[in-house]
């Protein structure tokens, strides 16, 4: 087999200047964190393609800590720049397995998530790693990660991890920024980034301007990079569950639309008489229109649950508790194509109740709960973490909390304050 059939000669061009010296890095460890919109997981994509046309014997393993979200990411982001860069007769992949290789060198790219340890050990010879989200992970789960990167092979191994810094109580800066020693330091390359690196984000004037609203906590880790501190957290009193801890009872889904920032669904059960909150993440995803939200709502089957959405949009609260099911097929006798619709409408959603001090009532009432957490539900764990109360310019702690990375916070909140605190409590539909 030939090494590679691509011209990269100019392969420089397609990248971010900031990130040109790192395309050629060796570190074992390239840490790639900063702000959001940087570039950062488009740039290790790049990368990893490029060490893929132009070295022999690799097997790339992409990682994110639950295995649901590989496809809809970063399994999607290979896809899409194979495609732009007009490479799809270069490549086989395989939607089922998630592989991707390389027809030239049988090169291989492999996609797990943490939570699939089947997966992970049936995969061997790895010869580099990228670690998407990785403040998503573990301690335990990183140590074992690097373990698996081993041997004597042709080439360096690196594992490279992006992610946004958002606590310095996350083990990515005890393990890359504090207290290390001279020989620890020699194995690690670090580039901070923010969204003004990305020279292709230069359009996108309404996601500027989201990163440029952000303040305090918000405004050090998602606008400028930098690691944040919680110091006025808002729920101490939550903790992480398997799975398959997560009631069986009918739940009720707390719905935070978005756009630009994300849309949030989660499912709640809520034990009264113990005071626990039980939460499960099912959607949380930028840009993602209603229509395809409601395709997304109707594959779980969540059409006869209670749906507690944000009233602020009463739009889309109208789109989803009219929206049908639209079917295209080829008549095989007639050769026609018909059309078929299917009212899979979501009848019991309802927007929140709100009012003045709402906010602030549902935070209260929502502090005397415990909150249990499943393990897949990575975004609320990251949220819930980093949810505290503002401060003034003089460092005075105010009531309200900071707004920007809190779209599952105001789902948890919304249907405790409309269902629980000014309800009686949960009414169960079924259909007729």
């Amino acid at each position: 087999m030939n090494e590679t059939v691509i011209d990269v000669t100019d392969f420089e061009s397609l990248l971010n200047p900031v990130y040109i010296p790192d395309l050629y890095d060796q570190h074992r460890y390239l840490v790639l964190k900063g702000g959001s919109g940087a570039g950062k997981s488009h740039f290790a994509c790049q990368k990893i393609l490029y060490r893929t046309m132009t070295e022999l014997g690799h097997r790339f393993l992409i990682i994110r800590k639950v295995k649901d979200t590989v496809s809809k990411s970063v399994f999607q982001l290979f896809q899409d720049y194979i495609t732009k860069w007009d490479l799809d007769d270069e490549f086989k992949i395989n939607k089922n397995t998630q592989v991707i290789t390389f027809k030239s060198n049988g090169n291989m790219i492999l996609f797990a998530g943490i939570d699939d340890p089947k997966k992970l050990k049936s995969i061997e010879g790895i010869t580099g790693i990228w670690i998407e989200e990785a403040t998503e992970l573990y301690l335990l789960d990183f140590q074992e990660l690097d373990r698996r990167l081993r041997g004597i092979f042709h080439t360096y191994m690196q594992i490279i991890l992006t992610y946004n810094p958002i606590l310095k109580s996350n083990w990515t800066f005890k393990r890359f920024f504090s207290g290390l020693t001279k020989e620890e330091k020699e194995d690690i390359k670090i580039l901070t980034t923010t969204y003004k690196d990305n020279i292709f984000i230069s359009e996108d004037k309404a996601y500027k301007k989201l990163l440029e609203s952000y303040t305090g906590n918000m405004r050090e880790v998602f606008t400028l990079g930098h690691y944040g501190m919680l110091e006025n957290a808002i729920y101490t009193k939550w903790e992480m569950i398997k799975n398959d801890e997560f009631p069986d009872d009918e739940p009720i889904l707390g719905l935070d639309f978005g756009y630009i920032n994300p849309q949030a669904l989660i499912r709640m059960v809520v034990d009264m008489e113990e005071k626990i909150i039980y939460i499960d993440q099912l959607s949380y995803q930028t840009r993602q229109l209603i229509s395809k939200l409601a395709e997304e709502m109707n594959k779980m089957k969540l059409n006869n649950l209670r749906i507690i959405a944000d009233s602020e949009a009463p739009e889309k609260i109208n789109e989803l508790e009219n929206w049908y099911f639209k079917k295209e097929r080829i008549n095989k006798k007639t050769g026609k194509l018909e059309i078929f619709y299917e009212e899979n409408s979501f009848p019991y959603i309802e927007g929140s109740t709100k009012g003045k001090g709402s906010v602030l009532s549902g935070i209260d009432y929502v502090q005397q709960f415990r909150i249990k957490i499943t393990e897949r539900s990575v975004k609320v764990k990251a949220e819930i973490e980093a949810y505290q109360r503002r401060t003034d310019k003089e460092g005075n702690v105010l009531d309200e909390p900071e707004k920007g990375f809190d779209h599952a916070m105001d789902c948890i909140r919304m249907v405790m304050y409309t269902v629980y605190y000014m309800g009686a409590g949960p009414a169960f539909y079924a259909p007729e």
